[in-house]
């Protein structure tokens, strides 16, 4: 859709984050475990995770599975994947292997990404799933197990793209699974569109600025979170 008529919200993920850091690139944008970046911060750490991706093969509709508590690194990956249109896989980190093994074969996971509190589970469910070529694991601190990849090093060392792919506000961003309440998860796909609504019409609803903070004790796995939180 040419530029001239789009909507204010009919942006991807990385337009409309590249948007609010250039108005706002001092501001801080996350606090997360002890940490604090600013939306310059965030955004140059975001092109470093989608540099970091790419290079470990991942490309465009590539689904990859975010299973760790809340961390400055899960938020890196969302967003990082999103700027490469690959699509991120949260996944309740309550679930045991089986479960786990579900999700990765039933979205055709192609990464994974752990913490070394679900490493046990997730490289036990990821051996369950010929899908999975690329284990990462954050927090590792260079100990890192057999099979997996050191998220912290590999991030650091990767060099932001010198371009991006392009990417429609309809592309999707996530694919969030439900509880499964009556059968097994279903695979839910939210496009950048519908983020970048949400949480342009929450703000709206809420009178919210740059000035004010939000503060959610959900996991990340849990829409609120992704749609108004951050």
């Amino acid at each position: 859709m040419p530029a001239d008529t789009q909507k204010p919200w009919e942006k991807s993920l990385g337009q409309f984050l590249e948007q609010v850091v250039a108005r706002n690139p001092d501001k801080t944008f996350i606090e997360i475990g002890g940490l604090s970046r600013t939306y310059q911060e965030f955004y140059d750490s975001v092109r470093k995770a989608a540099a970091m991706f790419s290079g470990l093969g991942i490309q465009k509709g590539d689904r990859v599975c975010l299973f760790m508590p809340n961390c400055i690194e899960y938020v890196y990956s969302w967003f990082g994947l999103s700027l490469i249109g690959a699509i991120a896989v949260p996944v309740n980190t309550a679930y045991k292997r089986d479960e786990m093994a579900y999700i990765l074969n039933n979205s055709g996971a192609k990464g994974l990404v752990s913490d070394p509190s679900l490493a046990d589970v997730a490289g036990a469910a990821a051996d369950l799933a010929s899908s999975v070529e690329i284990r990462l694991l954050r927090g590792a601190d260079g100990a890192v197990p057999d099979g997996w990849t050191d998220f912290g090093a590999t991030h650091a060392n990767s060099e932001p793209l010198a371009s991006l792919p392009e990417i429609s506000p309809h592309d999707i961003s996530m694919l969030v699974y439900t509880s499964g309440t009556t059968g097994n998860p279903k695979g839910v796909q939210v496009t950048h569109l519908m983020y970048v609504a949400a949480g342009q019409g929450f703000a709206h609803w809420t009178e919210a600025t740059s000035d004010d903070r939000f503060f959610t004790c959900l996991p990340y796995y849990h829409a609120n979170i992704q749609y108004y939180s951050t």
